[in-house]
């Protein structure tokens, strides 16, 4: 919930009568309990909080009696003269020089960007005597008149003040309530629909909601990372953080990021690089999975807060092979035979959320399974899971009972045609012998002999009805409660196969981690690839998270690139001689 506190709803009587002061913005499950007070510093604050405006806007939004544009000018005019006064001085403005009726003639005409002088002595001069008196403009002056009140601000440098104060006004009726002239919603941006995507507003706006919630992500990931807290009291643990974004962000060596990163920021708190080699080298492979588990597991828990991801969710697993440049030696049982190092996540791909759940260097293939097992454990915890998704090559007995273990009737595994090999299972050759092109197939018992009760296999076809061979095949092994119906049985079959799609998207996190994110460190020690390709990885999340959280404070939606995501984690991570308005403001609000 928001609350405003606004001195300007008092000094006009065309605010809204019932006008709220307590709202909620456009997410309302992910916006913090803020409070927003105006006047307060001026022009630069409202277009930076102009999404919170825009939501109170629409709460105090109020139709007009009539139609009339000439009745809707005269409330706009009348209701801006009263607030002149107040806006005039939070823009600095001294009526000392030129008296407030002149200046609340000069803010009609920058509101209504009305061309000459002349045509603003016309403008006022077609109200009544009375209508003249009772906005205060005291008389409708001669073009002369206000040419020279302008001139005199203009000589002291101030006429840019009472642009300033006229934009400050007019915001002040627009999010009171008050009826705005078309052309002057035109000229100052004003919507209603504006939001809930950030990029409707200014940079400024857009920048502070970004920094908003990146600011929040890295306290929950700082919170967590337990690096040798006690014996670096004296350095900011988020420079961390800003190393490797840095790293990811100019290709260069953490060992060597203050080479290039010195010049940007002020690096008298952050690690130097071989600090941050030495501490890595002083943890354990577990207790590196474990401290990024405790990251990741708060991060999904500041996901599901914010309600935006549809539950029950689906989820994915697999493996990723890592190069590993330039190493002549390497411990064998971490690595391929080619000399790659081998990692498995079990990760989100659904529809609402792409995010890596769980990392694990392996130490051979073949112990995939009992790391799945502890991944999911950990996992279904916090959430319930809707499908779980495997490729081909996971159908080993292990990986089926893992998943009847944790997910049962909810998992779907990609089945691999053995038929020209020897020792496997021939499920997939009597499945291919039941399906027609572009038909479905569906083998009640399937699976290993040992494995009790057996599974099903399904399949799809995926060639065209009148094909000669139902070529491409997807077969799966799977527990899902498959319809008896046989029209129903197939629909299901399609339907299952399209939304197998969605494991698709964990290749997306393997490249991305591997090649946007790659924190461009090279090592032959488990433990530090481990870190550093968790820290990939991290960013890939963090990534994701802002392109599918809003902004805790605006509520807004946010579209930000794997650049720009490093930028700000720097910027934030780090102190710089030169930052954004944005970041300025954020950081006095903070």
């Amino acid at each position: 919930m928001t609350t405003h506190q606004d001195n300007f709803a008092d000094e006009t009587r065309h605010t809204k009568q019932d006008r709220v002061s307590e709202f909620r913005t456009f997410n309302s499950a992910a916006t913090d309990d803020i409070v927003i007070s105006h006047p307060g510093e001026g022009r630069q604050e409202i277009e930076l909080q102009k999404p919170l405006l825009v939501a109170m806007a629409r709460e105090n939004r109020d139709v007009p009696d009539s139609n009339d544009d000439g009745q809707i000018d005269a409330i706009f005019d009348e209701a801006l003269c009263d607030v002149a006064e107040l806006a005039l001085a939070s823009a600095g403005v001294d009526e000392s020089q030129i008296t407030l009726p002149k200046l609340r003639a000069l803010m009609i005409q920058v509101a209504r960007d009305i061309d000459s002088f002349g045509e603003l002595s016309t403008y006022v001069s077609r109200y009544s005597v009375s209508e003249i008196e009772r906005f205060e403009l005291h008389s409708d002056y001669s073009s002369s008149t206000y040419r020279k009140a302008a001139k005199q601000l203009k000589t002291v440098n101030r006429f840019e003040s009472v642009v300033d104060a006229t934009f400050i006004a007019v915001h002040a009726l627009f999010w009171n309530g008050v009826s705005i002239p078309e052309p002057v919603k035109d000229q100052y941006n004003l919507s209603y629909d504006a939001g809930p995507a950030a990029t409707e507003f200014s940079t400024g706006a857009r920048q502070l909601a970004l920094y908003n919630l990146v600011d929040d992500l890295l306290a929950i990931v700082t919170d967590n990372l337990d690096f040798h807290r006690g014996s670096n009291k004296s350095r900011d643990l988020r420079s961390l953080i800003g190393i490797f974004a840095h790293a990811a962000h100019n290709g260069a060596s953490i060992e060597n990021y203050q080479r290039s990163a010195n010049h940007s920021f002020n690096l008298d708190s952050a690690f130097a690089g071989p600090t941050v080699r030495t501490h890595i080298d002083s943890l354990h492979l577990w207790q590196i999975e474990e401290m990024f588990d405790d990251i990741n597991q708060a991060l999904l828990e500041y996901i599901i807060k914010s309600d935006v991801m549809s539950k029950p969710a689906m989820v994915s697993y697999d493996l990723t092979d890592v190069q590993s440049l330039g190493l002549k030696e390497y411990d064998e049982k971490f690595l391929t035979a080619d000399g790659r190092w081998r990692f498995a996540s079990l990760s989100f791909t659904d529809p609402d959320l792409e995010f890596s759940f769980g990392l694990r260097l392996l130490e051979s293939e073949g112990n995939r399974a009992p790391v799945l097992k502890n991944l999911l454990r950990n996992l279904t915890a916090m959430v319930e899971i809707k499908l779980f998704m495997a490729d081909r090559g996971f159908d080993g007995q292990e990986d089926i009972e893992a998943c009847r273990a944790f997910v049962p009737g909810h998992w779907l595994i990609c089945a691999q045609d053995y038929s020209d090999t020897h020792g496997h299972s021939d499920d997939y050759a009597r499945l291919r012998e039941k399906i027609e092109p572009g038909g479905t197939a569906y083998l009640r018992s399937a699976g290993y002999d040992d494995l009790h009760p057996p599974v099903q296999m399904i399949g799809y076809s995926g060639a065209s009805e009148d094909a000669e061979t139902p070529n491409p095949i997807r077969a799966f092994y799977t527990d899902i409660s498959v319809p008896s119906d046989k029209d129903e049985r197939k629909k299901w079959i399609q339907n299952t196969n399209f939304r197998y799609n969605q494991r698709g998207k964990i290749e997306s996190l393997f490249r991305m981690a591997k090649n946007k994110f790659d924190v461009s460190t090279e090592t032959d020690k488990k433990e530090r690839k481990a870190f550093y390709f968790h820290m990939s990885v991290l960013f890939y999340n963090l990534y994701n998270i802002v392109n599918t959280v809003p902004s805790p404070e605006h509520g807004v939606e946010l579209d930000t690139t794997q650049t720009e995501l490093l930028t700000v984690t720097r910027n934030l991570a780090f102190h710089g001689p030169t930052r954004p308005d944005a970041l300025d403001y954020w950081s006095q609000q903070s």
